[in-house]
C-alpha cells in the first residue's frame, strides 16, 4: 500500500504560499495530473490583508472566504469574520477533491486549524485517508506544530522558491 505524501508550501505572512501553490497546481495539471482542492487567495489594502476568497482548484470558482468587515451572520474569529457557507463549500470541495484526485490542496492550515477552528475538522477527517499527495500551505511559524498536531506521514517542506518536484 502507498502512503499518504504531504507537501507543505512555506513562508511568512503575506510571501506568497498561494500564488506558490496556485503555480504548482498549473504544473500538475499541464502533466495531466488530477488535482482538487482549495485556494484562499488574499486581497490587500492599505498594506494589510483585508479580504480572502475561497478558490476551487478543479472548477476555478470563487466565493468570498472572509474578511475584516464585519458581515451579518458570519463568524468573528479574531480580526476577521469567516463565511460559514464557503467553510462548508470548502468542506465539500475537499471532500470530493479526496474522492476524485490523487492530488489534493489545501490552502492554508494556520494557527485558527491548529485550534480545531475552520479547516481542521475536514484535514483530520481527510488526511487519514491512504495513497493521496497532499498539498498544505502553512505559515513558517506553525510547521512544525502542523506537524506534530496532525502526526502527518511522509512530510517534504518546500519554502516558496523551492523546486517543487514529484
Amino acid at each position: 500500500m502507498k502512503l499518504t505524501q504531504v507537501y507543505i508550501i512555506t513562508g511568512a505572512q503575506g510571501e506568497g504560499k498561494s500564488t506558490r501553490c496556485t503555480e504548482i497546481i498549473r504544473k500538475l495539471k499541464s502533466n495531466g495530473e488530477s488535482v482538487g482542492g482549495i485556494i484562499a487567495p488574499g486581497f490587500w489594502e492599505n498594506n494589510a490583508r483585508y479580504r480572502f476568497d475561497l478558490m476551487d482548484v478543479k472548477t476555478e470558482q470563487r466565493m468570498p472566504f472572509a474578511q475584516r468587515e464585519a458581515k451579518a451572520g458570519w463568524k468573528k474569529i479574531k480580526t476577521f469574520y469567516f463565511n460559514p457557507e464557503a467553510i462548508k463549500k470548502g468542506e465539500a470541495i475537499l471532500h470530493s477533491a479526496v474522492q476524485e484526485n490523487e492530488w489534493i490542496v489545501l490552502d492554508e492550515i494556520g494557527k485558527l486549524d491548529l485550534q480545531g477552528e475552520i479547516w481542521a475538522p475536514i484535514f483530520t477527517e481527510l488526511i487519514q485517508k491512504p495513497n493521496k499527495k497532499w498539498i498544505i500551505s502553512v505559515r513558517d511559524l506553525f510547521v512544525d506544530e502542523a506537524i506534530i498536531h496532525w502526526n502527518l506521514p511522509n512530510v517534504k517542506t518546500l519554502r516558496i522558491g523551492d523546486e517543487f518536484t514529484f
